[in-house]
């Protein structure tokens, strides 16, 4: 079955199917760890079947380009060698252009075979046959950038559902007079501000300031903010 080639999907079409009724429910079972994701943005929990899924969680609910995303999300069948077999890949995201992908997560140990390229091949085939979206794999080194998923974490740990506070009002109105300024000038300036590090990384959370988040967030930092108060 083919998407619709516009930014919304019809609300039968499997792919929107999936954000409410995915493909598998994952349960504890005798042997398997089931690893449960608190999501900011999807105001759920997601569930996964390893802790290299698990991180992949803090990519996807902090990138400003996705809109939702969901674990376990279809099952479509494929052919290979003659044989059919049934998949269920890791995730599926959509971005805010509309545009859906499908992603799977393997860690170096399950990538680096043949088997495994012809496999994923048939699999990436048959996605876009049946749903007209792509499968993209994902490596353990692409989500254990240990800086990048620092930040991450952290992110998701000190993040507020509450209004801006004081505090952080006024470290955008300095960002927005001074322009560029380094962490640590922010702390000088406002020493009365107690926790600073977890207001700031709550203010990268609801994307009101930017930093380079491959490097830890250090004094010697660079935050930057668009958001005008």
């Amino acid at each position: 079955m083919q998407s619709s080639p516009a930014t919304t999907y019809q609300t039968d079409s499997p792919l929107e199917l999936a954000f409410t009724h995915p493909a598998r429910k994952l349960t504890k079972s005798r042997g398997k760890n089931i690893h449960r994701y608190v999501s900011i943005k999807m105001n759920t929990i997601i569930s996964v079947e390893s802790t290299l899924e698990f991180d992949a969680c803090f990519h996807f609910d902090f990138n400003n380009e996705i809109s939702r995303f969901c674990s376990q999300p279809i099952r479509y069948s494929y052919v290979i060698d003659g044989i059919i077999r049934t998949y269920v890949p890791d995730f599926l995201c959509e971005f805010d252009c509309g545009e859906m992908v499908l992603y799977e997560v393997k860690a170096p140990n399950a990538v680096n075979s043949k088997c495994f390229t012809r496999e994923f091949e048939a699999k990436r085939k048959y996605a876009k046959k049946l749903f007209d979206v792509d499968l993209e794999l994902i490596e353990e080194h692409d989500i254990r950038h240990i800086p990048l998923l620092k930040n991450l974490k952290r992110m998701h740990r000190y993040t507020s559902q509450s209004e801006l506070t004081y505090e952080q009002t006024s470290i955008l109105r300095y960002l927005n007079k001074h322009g560029s300024t380094k962490l640590e000038t922010i702390i000088d300036h406002f020493s009365n501000s107690k926790n600073i590090i977890p207001i700031i990384y709550d203010l990268l959370s609801k994307y009101l300031i930017n930093i380079d988040l491959r490097v830890l967030l250090n004094n010697q930092t660079e935050l930057k903010t668009t958001y005008y108060v």
